[in-house]
């Protein structure tokens, strides 16, 4: 899930994109999180425990 977020933010707002300095890029990291997190959508799993056999899922 996180390396999903990374990927939709970075062709949303990091591709092709210049920046002059470390704070200006961290300013449109911080913007984009601002921006998604005033609508947030909840994630929606799509598989259920039921179907899940858990003697065959290495849990260690």
């Amino acid at each position: 899930m996180v390396e999903a977020f990374f990927s939709k933010m970075t062709r949303q707002i990091l591709s092709g994109i210049r920046v002059d300095s470390k704070e200006e890029l961290e300013e449109r990291i911080l913007k984009y999180l601002e921006e998604i997190n005033a609508v947030p959508i909840p994630y929606k799993w799509k598989y259920r425990m039921d179907t899940i056999n858990l003697e065959k899922e290495d849990i260690s």
